[in-house]
């Protein structure tokens, strides 16, 4: 016999959301293994002593996991999904016939509560998951993200630094040395080039802080950057940094360092990395603390247009070098950690290629990195071992903790 369902509401129910909640449900994981607990005596001096009771600062921070774990970018949204989700009710602790707070109160609480209440909380996660046996620490895979922001390229407008700001950078320009000169300042790496670009000059009306920036086949766009630190076999993010999205990658290698070596207990035996973090600067100040880097070194490869480096080739172990026209030159001058090569001007300038070479009115300059630092580093790139470390740090899997961060 054809059934129907019957459409007709119930005035009353006796349900309880536990029942709906799958077993095996990972909000229910989350639920056993995340005491937040202690977020009552961390929040206790940002709230009156008296007045009308507050919304639970453990459900405030509750609905941010919410929002990171299932991918829910908007705190608007958030609070929409939790009033139709019920395990998500259920992790509140919040009944079906129970009011929901305003989305409101996240924006309230980012304000009230201070930026190291929230990274206490990040490492207080970590250290449950290094108590639980799911840090393994030997291997550190560093990558970074851009974060678009929530600014209209029209509106920024040219920007004008104080007097003294002004002053201060002309000053830094001027003594700037671009050749690093074998002394690691971790405060300092990987602000040695100064890029004067639309993130410099230019400043929004409505989010001062976020930078104009361009990236190959992304386009031009308002962001910031994420910059984190993952641990290579228990996928665990050990440290995280926020920063303006024209900042090298190489500046955030010691805050990455020093806050996982902090809730880890230890150095890491490898880091593993892209191009953007082969500075010499970092490749120097991880291997002089005896900490390999499957980093391929950043070559000077770029020309705009015209022949890269790596079109160019050494010929008698560097003695010489070759350009891709079969023109060659041993002027060449050494530096600590690098070698430059120099092709003469009257060779450049009857060279029927030299518009698609260099604009310069002298010959055309290559340089080159050389030294231990580079050779340690490509040496491990090159290696099966180092090939399998860099497939593993550009597999999904962290493609995903990529797209999570955004």
């Amino acid at each position: 016999m054809q059934g129907r369902k019957s459409n007709e509401p119930k005035l009353f129910y006796q349900v309880s959301l536990d029942r709906f909640v799958p077993q095996d449900h990972i909000i229910r994981k989350i639920h056993d293994v995340l005491d937040l607990s202690y977020l009552y005596t961390a929040t206790k001096p940002y709230y009156a002593h008296d007045g009308k009771p507050s919304i639970d600062p453990v459900v405030l921070f509750k609905l941010y996991i919410i929002g990171y774990f299932f991918g829910i970018p908007s705190e608007r949204r958030i609070l929409k999904e939790v009033q139709v989700n019920l395990a998500y009710r259920w992790y509140l602790g919040y009944d079906l016939d129970e009011a929901l707070p305003d989305h409101s109160i996240l924006t309230k609480a980012r304000y009230r509560f201070p930026e190291p209440l929230f990274e206490q909380c990040f490492k207080h996660i970590v250290c449950l998951c290094k108590d639980a046996g799911l840090i393994d620490g030997d291997y550190h895979f560093l990558d970074s993200t851009v974060v678009k922001a929530d600014a209209a390229q029209e509106s920024f407008r040219a920007r004008l630094l104080p007097v003294e700001e002004y002053l201060k950078e002309v000053q830094t320009n001027a003594e700037q040395d671009y050749a690093f000169n074998g002394t690691v300042d971790p405060e300092e790496m990987g602000g040695r080039r100064k890029r004067r670009g639309k993130a410099h000059t230019m400043q929004s009306s409505t989010d001062p802080e976020a930078e104009i920036i361009t990236r190959p086949g992304k386009g031009t766009c308002a962001a910031y950057k994420a910059h984190a630190c993952v641990d290579g076999r228990k996928r665990v993010i050990l440290a995280i940094q926020g920063t303006r999205g024209s900042i090298d990658d190489v500046r955030e290698v010691h805050a990455l360092m020093t806050t996982s070596i902090f809730l880890v207990g230890r150095k890491p035996e490898c880091v593993v990395a892209d191009s953007h973090y082969g500075g010499i600067e970092a490749l120097k100040y991880y291997q002089d603390q005896h900490i390999a880097t499957c980093i391929h070194p950043r070559l000077s490869d770029t020309n705009k247009g015209k022949f890269r480096n790596s079109q160019f080739t050494r010929l008698q172990n560097g003695m010489t070098l070759q350009c891709p026209h079969g023109h060659t030159t041993s002027r060449k001058v050494r530096y600590r950690f690098r070698v430059q090569y120099r092709f003469d001007a009257k060779v450049c300038q009857a060279c029927s290629l030299k518009g698609q070479c260099t604009q310069r009115e002298g010959g055309r300059i290559v340089s080159y990195y050389s030294g231990d630092y580079f050779e340690k580093a490509l040496s491990l790139v090159d290696s099966a071992e180092g090939r399998r470390l860099l497939l593993a740090l550009y597999s999904e899997w962290y493609n995903r903790i990529n797209q999570t961060v955004v």
